[in-house]
């Protein structure tokens, strides 16, 4: 059955609609919503996390059973070993038994992180962290914090800022080491904004983009720079999301550098390898040295390939976050030569599928001119009432990619590749109709059987009566966001989360606020008052969510006003 089939029209939930346990993890991440075709690999991913956090656990307590298991030490020589080397040994079993122990909590993991590496290797500092950010996503902290109000396991700005402390300090020494630290530290900030939100200083927002734009090294791969700007993407939309755009223009920008940048040195590197001008080959002259090389030349460029895709999805998040009119359609306008140029990479598929996403997002939030005789006019080569004027130009490259067949390519990569590029296709079409991008956007009966036609809508249930839809190119680009920063987890997030979940609110007040009524529960009697009750409920702690809106604009402009001081755009 095809990935399209299995998750169309899909909707996550229990019968009750409460969000899963701690261990329910398996429920938890199938219940994630997900898109047809296009990047099906997002649910391998989520699957991936949790995998390679549990073999890396799996791992390091087998070497912890070693270093701590007493057959393996002579006791007759017990007074031989030094001082340094009895702390180790002792805190090694330590770590250990903070790693199994099931009643280890973020705080307990937050103090050992804080000993120096004589007392917890680096080794034990990744299974730690590992641990840490698995603990962070299985239960969203602010239900872990209600449920620890008054205990010594409650999650406060303090503990949050020591973890915030160790990154910005660089102490890390271990690519892995180093990647959970900052997932960590973007799962804590983001999970909780109004608490932990005047966290997110220049400081650590200049070391973020300080690690991006430096030469890679043994421990910030470009791999790991893939994650750190998808990291910064997700702490930028969700203090930005609903208020201030001060600097997302600059941002916008910034990002497009690093993707053109990263794109042009991947093409040059292929083309080496290829050519057969490749780094130390003519002093190569084993076949299996030669081949390694090769390797890792390959490696190279699919790790500058994912630089310059998560630059690109970054790109497609900030759009959103600028205010429809006449300045977002000049930004968009100049943006869309650009990305283009991207787009005709097709030897990059990565970075040519961001490059169509952040197309589609482009033309969903691009403000068109009310023309009445626009649907008398023939638009089809040359449109002056859309993003890009030559648009024939445009169709004809996505549609020679929908249909781009290369050996180059597997099956499955193909397939996802045809998808991605028709739905895409057929967006643009859509909303260079004037008609038809009418009905998409008021949601009546006639858009949401275009919408269906166009991409496959996915529903995130978030109680028995409502669920979230992402049923546009805007919606996606931000979920694929969220699930990098709580992969498994996202589904408690949004269902206990008002500011993680207000990120999928489609935020046109005619489309419904952004969600959806199930009428089929609301026959019955009983379910109409449940519904009553709820929906009165809501309407109780509104003002609340208002308040707690107001508090957290306020700080997010607190952050701005220091940048703008500072005069930085980050």
């Amino acid at each position: 059955m095809s990935h399209r089939a299995i998750f169309k029209k899909r909707r996550w939930d229990r019968e009750d609609g409460t969000p899963s346990g701690a261990n329910s993890r398996a429920g938890s991440a199938s219940r994630t919503p997900l898109r047809d075709n296009d990047d099906s690999d997002l649910e391998e991913e989520t699957e991936e996390d949790f995998k390679r956090i549990q073999e890396l656990l799996s791992q390091r307590l087998q070497s912890l059973e070693l270093a701590v298991d007493p057959e393996n030490i002579e006791v007759n020589k017990e007074d031989r070993r030094g001082a340094s080397d009895r702390r180790q040994y002792h805190a090694e079993a330590l770590n250990k038994a903070r790693i199994t122990s099931e009643a280890t909590t973020i705080n307990d993991i937050i103090r050992s992180l804080t000993m120096s590496r004589t007392e917890v290797s680096s080794s034990s500092r990744e299974l730690l962290l590992a641990q840490l950010y698995k603990l962070i996503v299985t239960k969203p902290i602010l239900i872990y914090n209600e449920e620890n109000i008054g205990s010594s396991n409650y999650v406060d700005e303090e503990k949050v800022q020591k973890v915030v402390n160790l990154f910005i300090e660089s102490n890390y020494r271990t690519e892995v080491e180093f990647l959970y630290l900052y997932r960590s530290v973007v799962a804590l900030l983001i999970s909780n904004i109004d608490d932990f939100g005047e966290m997110i200083s220049t400081d650590l927002l200049n070391k973020i983009r300080s690690l991006i734009q430096e030469p890679a090294t043994s421990v910030i791969t470009n791999e790991n720079k893939a994650n750190l700007i998808t990291g910064f993407i997700a702490i930028t939309l969700v203090l930005h999301n609903g208020s201030s755009s001060f600097g997302i223009d600059d941002k916008i920008n910034w990002l497009m550098e690093i993707a053109e940048g990263y794109s042009t040195s991947a093409v040059l590197l292929r083309k080496n390898i290829e050519s057969g001008d490749r780094e130390h080959s003519t002093l190569v002259n084993d076949k299996n040295e030669d081949k390694r090389l090769i390797n890792e030349a390959y490696t190279k460029v699919d790790h500058e390939i994912s630089v310059a895709a998560s630059a690109l999805s970054g790109v497609a998040c900030f759009i959103s976050l600028l205010p429809k009119g006449d300045y977002l359609n000049e930004i968009v306008e100049t943006l869309l030569i650009r990305i283009i140029t991207l787009l005709d990479e097709e030897d990059l598929r990565d970075v040519s599928r961001a490059s169509a996403r952040v197309i589609a997002v482009i033309y969903e939030l691009y403000s068109y001119d009310d023309v009445e005789d626009q649907e008398d006019e023939d638009y089809e080569e040359f449109n002056p009432n859309g993003p890009y004027y030559e648009q024939g130009l445009l169709f004809a490259k996505l549609e020679r990619l929908a249909n781009l067949s290369t050996k180059r390519i597997s099956k499955k990569d193909k397939k996802q590749a045809h998808s991605i590029f028709r739905n895409i296709l057929n967006t643009l079409k859509v909303y260079v109709d004037p008609i038809r991008r009418e009905q998409v956007r008021r949601r009546s009966p006639e858009g949401l059987e275009i919408i269906g036609n166009i991409m496959d809508s996915t529903y995130i249930r978030l109680s028995k009566y409502k669920s979230l839809p992402i049923n546009s190119w805007v919606l996606y680009s931000r979920l694929r966001i969220l699930k990098w920063s709580f992969s498994f987890g996202l589904h408690d997030q949004l269902v206990c989360n008002e500011s993680i979940r207000d990120i999928l609110r489609d935020e046109d007040g005619e489309h419904g606020g952004g969600f959806e009524i199930d009428q089929g529960l609301l026959q019955e009697e009983s379910s109409y008052k449940n519904f009553v009750s709820d929906y009165m409920d809501s309407k109780h702690i509104h003002d609340d969510r208002r308040r707690t809106e107001k508090i957290r604009k306020e700080r997010t402009q607190k952050v701005v006003d220091e940048a703008h001081r500072l005069n930085v755009s980050s």
